[in-house]
């Protein structure tokens, strides 16, 4: 297994030899791994403890009290869903049982909603529980700093691939990035046969920046010799995956990471709970993805179609929602 030193945003920041460095680490985890480690992030560890904290306070509440902020459609993500309630690999159209999983999802915190000027159709509001407190205030501040720690991974991104540092800015000025709190309880019966924490899957966006407990039952990407590999976590070592869109940018020089979240080995099963977050960077609706020109096929006759960002993701969202059975309109 290739072994990458971590991408460091304090080093990129240094000096122009440092930077330098940094995207070329970037760049070989991406392509040649399919997901990179990240430090240097400047996310305070009080405010990634208080995250933890408030987060499990609310997963370990009863189910009626988390339905009062319940996902209120399939394309409307934002909210509570409950164990078994979507399963991620029907986003590549393969059948499975429903993941067991808990999540809460908000998306911006400030900027348009559906129906506003600059607004895409699926710009919803966030909805906020009652308990415990001080719940929106860390969801809020953490959101913040993911939207900077993705802003400096695009930047970065964008001068590797010999484009300005700002080229992506401009499409993500009403980005429709979310936050995803992920709550995988103990398993005390075994799962069922290929249920698994969250199914086989890609991401559907630019980057996705995961912290997440170092419990049993973690993460798991696939290698390019076909190995799932274990990804070692902390709440603080944060880590990149590539999407489906930065696939399409890149013409699959940067492929999007096939991962999932395995099961705890049974011995352990019983009282092993983990946490994660997620946050999906994901650019406006109307936002036309085709390969950038560094990688743009030279044929106009091979040249496929531009896929458009807020199809994609609706697409993508419902189909894990529901389970295969419809599709986006």
């Amino acid at each position: 297994m290739l072994a990458i030193p971590p991408v460091d945003l304090l080093e990129a920041s240094r000096d122009p030899e440092s930077r330098a460095r940094q995207i070329e680490l970037l760049d070989t985890a991406c392509s040649r791994t399919g997901y990179a480690l990240l430090t240097g992030h400047r996310i305070p560890t009080s405010l990634l403890t208080e995250l933890y904290s408030v987060s499990r306070q609310f997963f370990l509440l009863s189910d009626e009290e988390k339905a009062a902020v319940r996902q209120p459609a399939p394309e409307q993500v934002r909210g509570w869903t409950g164990l078994g309630s979507e399963g991620m690999a029907y986003s590549l159209d393969e059948e499975s049982h429903g993941d067991l999983k808990e999540k809460m999802d908000i998306g911006p915190v400030s900027g348009p909603t559906v129906g506003q000027p600059g607004a895409g159709p699926m710009a919803y509001p966030n909805l906020w529980p009652r308990s415990p407190e001080g719940f929106r205030a860390v969801w809020e501040d953490y959101y913040r700093h993911m939207q900077r720690v993705g802003a400096e991974l695009l930047s970065l991104a964008a001068e590797g691939f010999g484009l300005p540092s700002d080229h992506f800015a401009p499409m993500f000025d009403t980005e429709m990035s979310m936050l995803r709190g992920l709550y995988f309880p103990p398993q005390p019966e075994p799962p069922l046969a290929h249920q698994a924490r969250a199914g086989i899957h890609t991401d559907y966006g630019a980057f996705t920046v995961v912290s997440a407990e170092s419990s049993p039952g973690g993460l798991q990407v696939l290698d390019p010799d076909g190995e799932w590999l274990e990804v070692t976590t902390t709440p603080a070592t944060l880590v990149v995956l590539t999407g489906d869109l930065l696939a399409e940018w890149t013409g699959d020089h940067w492929p999007a990471t096939l991962h999932r979240t395995a099961n705890p080995p049974r011995s352990v099963a019983f009282d092993s709970s983990r946490l994660s977050f997620a946050f999906y960077q994901h650019p406006n609706f109307d936002v036309s993805v085709a390969a950038l020109p560094p990688f743009a096929a030279s044929d106009p006759a091979a040249v496929p179609d531009p896929l458009r960002a807020g199809d994609h993701l609706a697409e993508k969202y419902v189909r894990q929602t529901t389970f295969g059975r419809r599709t986006a309109d």
